[in-house]
Parts: C-alpha cells; structure tokens; sequence
C-alpha cells in the first residue's frame, strides 16, 4: 500500500542511510520553519520532497523518487500531497525552481516578473533563485477549487 505523509523524526535514519533519497534531509537551507513530505509503499519510503517556509509561501528545494516502474505517478502523487499539507497549514503559495512539465500539468504558473504576491519573497529568495531562469508557483488555497485532484 502506497502511503503519502509527512515525515515524522523516526525516518531520518532509514532515509539518510539511502543513498538514492538521503538529500531530502540533506539539502541545506536558510534557517526558516521547514517541511518535508515522504512516500512511503509497504513500510518502505520511496522518495520525498523538502523545503522550507518563508512568510506565508513554501519553497520545494528537493524532490526525489526512487526509480521504478511507478516513479511518475509517485512523484504526481506527492506533489500533490505536499499542497494538500500546505495548504492545511495554512500557506498560500508554493514555489519550485524546476522545469519539470508535471508542474504545468498539475496546475503551477511560470512566475513572471510583475507578480504581485511575489516581490517580496523573491527579493528574500534571491540567493536560492540565483542562476534559475524557471520560477513556478501555484496558488495553494485555489488548487482544489479550481481542479479536481
């Protein structure tokens, strides 16, 4: 059975001693509130993604899946668990630096210059947009109004 959660204390080891997944709890990051999200089949965890929190958006620094037959249809699966949990905790956007079409399939917007919620966080992200051309995001409070997930 294919479990999407988020990830409690007890995951660290298991996750850092898998080479394939341990940047999830290795990335390094600003020291802002951070979240993390894993998927976990048959008691095993098969990926995840990591971020952390910067005024009332979240910024994904890292998702991975391991490789299997499934991997796409996982990774769909926890982008879409990981709005869910942000948008429980009460965020209004989230963010990802990565050119990846399952965001445009999901719902993300290319984030453009003159976007009004954004000008004060990117200005605060600068270090982590540097060198990244390709800025998403998606609205968390509209996503399951506007879509069916």
């Amino acid at each position: 059975m294919v479990n999407f959660r988020r990830m409690k204390i007890g995951d660290l080891d298991s996750i850092y001693k898998d080479q394939e997944i341990r940047s999830i709890i290795t990335t390094s990051s600003p020291n802002k509130p951070k979240f993390a999200v894993v998927i976990e089949e048959n008691n095993h965890i098969q990926g995840g993604a990591s971020g952390y929190i910067m005024e009332n958006a979240a910024l994904l620094q890292n998702i991975v899946v391991k490789q299997h037959e499934n991997s796409t249809v996982y990774k769909d699966g926890l982008i879409r668990a990981m709005i869910h949990f942000l948008e429980l905790d009460g965020m209004d956007f989230l963010i990802v630096r990565d050119e990846d079409t399952i965001y445009t399939d999901i719902g993300f917007h290319l984030l453009q210059e003159d976007e009004s919620f954004s000008v004060g966080l990117v200005r605060h992200m600068e270090e982590e947009f540097a060198n990244t051309n390709s800025i998403y995001w998606i609205d968390l409070k509209n996503f399951f109004k506007e879509r069916g997930c």
